[in-house]
């Protein structure tokens, strides 16, 4: 029995023990090493020359509306040539907005989100669909939110306009004996020769139809009033113009006019 323990003592005495220790690098010789310097430098260098190249690009892209065979066409230029060409068109139409919502406030006339889907829901369905309208979106170069901002313009100028219109159940039966076949092609096509549209049928959407012809005719008369009402600097048009405390001055008359609007309504209220 201890001849047995003594071997298996001397077996296990036999067993080599290993152990093994982790060198730590040597960062201090390897970042001061000549390789570890050369490989910065030609890191360093690629990444300057890709930041180099992505500022090309951002400058071909972001500054230029065209490069042609690498020389770039500023956008500085083309929105000069904008400006010069079309600059009072579109400032006209941005007064002409300004004035209209402006017109809106004070009369307390507002568009409501059903009237905005419901004229969408029209348009969509007069172009023949979600697909065609979608492309007919890309087409006119618009998205759809300057869409709605367009039908809210007009739904704004279509309340106020409206209620002063002049005209008789003969004008708009004038106006259908003239553009019915416009207004209905499908239906005029279908006539015999010499037959005509029922106007009976048709009235109730012809007369929508010319309140909104009225409507457009009138705008240009209404808006052209309304600027000698607002006081309007148009800069697209001629230089503007500076004066002592001009900025505060105007500041304290919009704030007081829209304080004596307040006021009158509150007095048609009482009354």
């Amino acid at each position: 029995m201890a001849k047995a323990k003594s071997q298996k003592k001397s077996k296990e005495s036999k067993t080599p023990k290993y152990s093994f220790k982790i060198k730590k690098p040597d960062f201090k010789n390897i970042y001061s090493s000549k390789t570890f310097k050369i490989l910065g430098i030609v890191f360093g260098a690629i990444v300057i020359f890709i930041l180099v190249d992505l500022s090309v690009q951002y400058l071909n892209n972001g500054y230029s509306v065209a490069v042609v065979n690498g020389t770039r066409i500023s956008m500085n230029k083309y929105h000069e040539r904008l400006e010069s060409s079309y600059g009072t068109t579109i400032a006209k139409q941005l007064i002409d907005e300004q004035l209209i919502n402006l017109e809106a406030k004070k009369a307390e006339v507002t568009v409501s989100d059903e009237e905005i889907d419901e004229r969408l829901n029209s348009i969509i369905e007069s172009v023949g669909g979600q697909e065609a309208y979608a492309q007919a979106l890309v087409a006119n170069n618009i998205t759809e939110e300057q869409l709605i901002d367009q039908i809210t313009l007009d739904e704004l100028a279509r309340k106020i306009i409206e209620p002063t219109l002049e005209y008789t159940e003969d004008d708009i039966k004038a106006f259908f004996e003239q553009y019915s076949s416009v207004i209905y092609p499908n239906e005029s096509a279908a006539l015999e020769e010499g037959e005509k549209l029922d106007y009976e049928l048709y009235k109730d959407d012809v007369k929508d139809v010319f309140i909104q012809q009225e409507v457009e005719n009138a705008k240009y008369t209404w808006l052209e009033s309304l600027t000698t009402e607002y006081k309007i600097q148009d800069n697209s048009a001629s230089k503007p113009k500076y004066g002592v405390l001009s900025a505060t001055i105007n500041i304290v008359r919009s704030l007081v006019d829209e304080a004596n609007s307040n006021t009158e309504v509150e007095t048609e209220t009482t009354e």
